[in-house]
């Protein structure tokens, strides 16, 4: 074990034989208390266990892909070892290869790119402000054939001419199999590093993965938008439960699987709900929480 491993190890508090669903629970929990981080010192230290953590589980994968490696090559025998030689000489030898192709195209379109990479920092600069970050979780996808999210942000910005730009994203996060009720902890993982990464504004969900999000301590309080009596408090679509260690019931998430502005996305999903929520902070989020009511509305009549 290299120094920097063991140092990670320490830096956590961790035997070195700790199991994978540990680090993987410590990783969440670090995750979590990312947000009751108040003063510099504590938000340096978090970043110190968040690299520490880090560091081993991207160890662990090297060790796994080794162990996978070892085992395909087990079938040559004795032969293993020179079958591992081979195979690495000749991903060196294609490798020098692309690289000297990558090379000579480098050295002709140079300066093609960087008077794109010129143009588009350009086109940046005059985009309006970003008004929100939205992030949709669960069984959805973008319809564009190449993933882009453009149409998808501007079908935001139309059904809700109050705001100019939008930020939107895809986790996708699958259940494990058809009929299942359980979410692939794969994709869990890595909905939670991308949520701890993007931190938006907005999440719109399945409802499998609203039910796994939906009893912690994430989501804004949305009943300021019940004040004007718009929205009926016992309306069917607002989702009220607990959240964290709260003793009282608030309001967390809006179905708004039947309105006018999910019908208007360009995105495919699977599911048989689709609900609404907004990150929890430390300032209410008063132009976000207006987006949330401005589609709750839609089917009120109102």
């Amino acid at each position: 074990m290299n120094e920097k491993l063991k140092q990670a190890y320490e830096r956590l508090g961790l035997p070195e034989t700790v199991t994978r669903e540990e680090l993987d629970k410590r990783f969440d929990l670090l995750l979590r208390r990312r947000r009751s981080l108040t003063n510099e010192a504590e938000i340096a230290a978090y970043e110190e266990d968040f690299q520490a953590i880090k560091f081993i589980l991207d160890s662990r994968d090297q060790q796994e892909i080794q162990e996978a490696e070892d085992q395909r090559l087990a079938k040559y025998g004795s032969l293993a070892g020179g079958a591992r030689k081979w195979e690495r000489f000749m991903r060196l030898y294609k490798t020098h290869v692309i690289i000297s192709i990558i090379a000579v195209i480098v050295l002709v379109f140079a300066g093609n790119a960087l008077y794109n990479n010129w143009q588009h920092r350009k086109y940046l600069a005059s985009l309006p402000p970003v008004d929100a970050k939205i992030m949709f979780i669960g069984n959805f996808g973008v319809k564009d054939k190449d993933g882009k999210m453009d149409a998808l942000n501007q079908a935001i910005v139309n059904e809700y001419p109050e705001w100019k730009r939008v930020d939107t994203s895809i986790v996708y996060l699958p259940k494990t199999g058809e009929g299942s009720d359980t979410l692939d902890m794969n994709y869990m993982q890595k909905a939670v590093v991308e949520l701890a990464a993007n931190s938006p504004d907005i999440l719109i969900l399945d409802e499998a993965t609203l039910k796994w999000i939906g009893g912690q301590d994430g989501f804004q309080n949305l009943e300021p938008i019940l004040g004007d009596g718009k929205i009926a408090k016992d309306d069917p679509r607002m989702k009220w439960g607990k959240l964290g260690e709260s003793t009282v019931n608030e309001l967390y998430a809006v179905d708004i699987t039947d309105s006018k502005f999910v019908s208007s996305l360009p995105i495919n999903h699977n599911t048989q709900s689709i609900d609404i929520g907004v990150l929890g902070g430390d300032k209410p989020k008063d132009k976000i929480l207006q987006f949330v009511k401005h589609i709750a509305e839609e089917n009120t009549g109102k």
